[in-house]
């Protein structure tokens, strides 16, 4: 249900607001490349037209049709005022309950071209579920149909049986289609 969601948000992005994202990593330089990563210049657009559509389909009541909770989205929020010992990491976004311990789901994007970071964000992800205990952990991948081929035979090596379950929304750029797959990741 929140997978349908959220891959309608992803479909729903107006591409001219996340152009600047499809700027392709191999046919710059190797300095220019490393300094768009660190500025997150292409994830964030994303991001944030994600967090729009996904408000659009939450002010025309999409949302709370699906969830008896009165669930919100919200971006980038610091937990660490809940003084949780080990996690000290910001979501890119939270699907919760303000004031309530109804945490529903935790999401992070990525650019399917920084595999390191993705292994990472699977980190934080799991220890929201253990400590915070929500009850969905999502990582959005952006990329394009090669990026996002090569990147799930990597991601599908993580698998592990007795791990945890990661929605994994890969999210192709050429296409401008979310399709879903779920691993069990073991930290």
């Amino acid at each position: 249900m929140i997978v349908n969601i959220i891959k309608l948000s992803l479909e729903n992005m107006n591409k001219k607001f996340t152009d600047l994202s499809k700027l392709k990593f191999d046919q710059i330089n190797e300095s220019l490349t490393q300094e768009l990563k660190k500025q997150k210049i292409q994830e964030r657009l994303f991001a944030y037209e994600f967090y729009h559509q996904f408000r659009k389909l939450g002010d025309d009541g999409s949302i709370s049709r699906n969830f008896s909770e009165d669930i919100v989205v919200q971006a980038e929020v610091n937990k660490r005022y809940q003084e949780i010992p080990n996690l000290n990491r910001i979501p890119d976004f939270l699907l919760h309950k303000p004031s309530s311990d109804k945490n529903f789901a935790v999401i992070e994007f990525k650019l399917a071209s920084n595999f390191a970071e993705i292994k990472r964000d699977f980190k934080k992800l799991v220890g929201f579920k253990h400590k915070l205990h929500y009850k969905h952990i999502i990582e959005v991948i952006i990329g394009d149909k090669n990026s996002l081929k090569s990147l799930e035979e990597l991601i599908r090596q993580l698998n592990h049986p007795k791990g945890d379950e990661i929605i994994i929304i890969e999210f192709d750029i050429d296409l401008w289609k979310a399709k879903d797959l779920e691993i069990k990741y073991k930290s």
